[in-house]
């Protein structure tokens, strides 16, 4: 059997794709959260909200976007560049980072993960930082078996509600 990067292609976005990310990102915030944020603030939330906050990233160059796609199928999406956490701008950012539910456990998000973090280090960061909602316990898991340490406890506001957030930094190794 071929691994997860030998079977599936992996390339930097472009902006025509960024409606199609944001349904991507949007279906699998649905998926991952509903268990963890108010179904409240998860019914409000619009692809179309997203798209243009995507595009804005894009044409600021604020960000860079990367797809990765089995057979065509878009199954992985990140969004990263520079930092936007607070006290850590210095420093290298995975702002989204979402694989499809049926290629969870099989290497491909470990692929697209390093792939970006390869990226980031490329372009002469030190440390690279993420957060996510403490709730999310799988991704926490994958991030920390990657290398990543907590580094702070904050909270974050989605629709009426305030949840607990986790910072993660990894320094880069050469």
């Amino acid at each position: 059997m071929a691994n997860a990067e030998d079977a599936v292609q992996i390339r930097y976005a472009e902006r025509d794709e960024l409606k199609e990310i944001a349904a991507f990102l949007h279906e699998c915030w649905q998926e991952e959260y509903r268990q963890i944020v108010s179904d409240d603030f998860l019914d409000t939330m619009s692809i179309a909200e997203r798209h243009e906050r995507l595009l804005k990233r894009f044409d600021e160059n604020t960000s860079d976007f990367m797809v990765m796609h089995d057979e065509g199928r878009l199954i992985g999406a990140s969004v990263f560049g520079k930092s936007f956490t607070e006290g850590f701008e210095d420093d290298g950012e995975i702002s989204a980072i979402y694989l499809n539910h049926g290629y969870i456990g099989k290497g491909y998000g470990h692929t697209l993960f390093t792939r970006i973090e390869r990226e980031l280090a490329a372009k002469g960061y030190d440390y690279l930082v993420l957060d996510l909602l403490k709730g999310n316990t799988q991704a926490l898991k994958f991030y920390l078996d990657h290398g990543y340490e907590n580094v702070a406890d904050r909270h974050v506001r989605l629709g009426e509600n305030d949840y607990p957030l986790v910072v993660l930094r990894k320094k880069v190794t050469s």
